[in-house]
Order: structure tokens, then sequence, then C-alpha cells
């Protein structure tokens, strides 16, 4: 769950994916300054390893956007946990079902915008029965890569999400969560 909202909050705009509020922040010298703040739904994304050594990431298009590269994942609904919206998005935007999943990050954003990122491993990935992305506002080209290559392009920031990239090279270089993944991963 996000951090509270100051006392005295009130909201200025109700959208589609966000809500907007201000709040009378006092300083240190006591004067008291408008703060904004946005609320949105919280967000997970999978790391879907298709093999030990691959990683299956996705090349988007959306309307109003460049083409990107990302992992899959998306919007938590109200209605579910973070693990299975993350295995709503995996196969929503993949096409794989996976038997095997585990939260390997939680990120709680707490500054002007507030809401919780959690990212996932997921292995042993099966096939959906007769699969299609059910977003009309996406173009999705699933990409099956080796570890290695998906670090090199977090090493040259060309996946959309710098969290998310921050966790792939975590996997890569910090001994512990290496060594999780690899027993994730079942990786002698």
């Amino acid at each position: 769950m996000p951090v509270p909202l100051p006392p005295g909050a009130k909201q200025t705009y109700h959208g589609i994916l966000y809500d907007v509020y201000q709040a009378p922040t006092p300083q240190y010298d006591g004067s008291v300054k408008t703060f904004e703040y946005v609320l949105r739904a919280d967000c997970v994304t999978v790391f879907a390893f298709p093999a030990p050594g691959e990683i299956l990431i996705t090349k988007q298009e959306q309307p109003g956007r460049p083409v990107f590269y990302d992992f899959p994942g998306g919007r938590v609904n109200e209605s579910e946990t973070h693990e299975q919206a993350a295995l709503r998005e995996l196969e929503e935007e993949t096409g794989f079902k996976a038997k095997r999943i585990k939260l390997f990050w939680n990120l709680n954003l707490e500054g002007a915008t507030r809401f919780e990122k959690s990212f996932f491993l997921a292995t042993d990935l099966e096939p959906a029965s007769n699969w299609s992305n059910p977003d009309k506002g996406e173009k999705i080209e699933i990409i099956r890569e080796s570890f290695d290559n998906v670090v090199k392009r977090c090493h040259a920031r060309s996946m959309r999400q710098a969290e998310a990239m921050l966790c792939i090279l975590n996997m890569k270089y910090d001994e512990h969560a290496n060594k999780k993944l690899n027993e994730w991963l079942k990786v002698k």
C-alpha cells in the first residue's frame, strides 16, 4: 500500500488512470505550501523465464506512443492480488501461463506519484489455449531472448521501465540476487 496522503488532502481530479490530490503542507520555516500527489493503480512486472538463461520480453506498439521494449505486466485490478495480476498480465500479453511464480522485489513509490510496483519471477511456462491479446490498444510481439542480451539492453537503457532494468542488473551483478534467481530457476 502506498503511503497515505497528508491530512487535509483534497481530490482535484479524478481520471481513468490517475487521481490528483492537493494538500496544504507545513514547511520547516512555518509557512504552508500546497503539494500535489498523483495516485494510480498498483502495477506488476513479470520476468518470465521459458528456460534458464532465457527471458521473455515484448516489443509493443500502442496508439500515441513510440514503439518500446518491455517485460509483460500492467495494472492490478481492484479485485485481484498482485500475484493474480502478474499471472493474468503474463497470459494476456504473451499467451503463456506460469506454473511457478515468485515475488522478486516490491517497490512502494512514496513521492508525488504514489503506487506499488511488484516484480515477479515466473517459470515453468506453458502456452495458453486459443490465446489472443484482449487489449485492442496493444500490438505485442513476444521475443524470447537470452538473459545476457536483456542485460545488454538494460545497460543501453533500451527497455521501458527503469525499475525493471534495475531488477535485471541486480539479478546479474548482485551476488545475493543472482543466487536467488539461480536457485529459483534451479540452475546448478
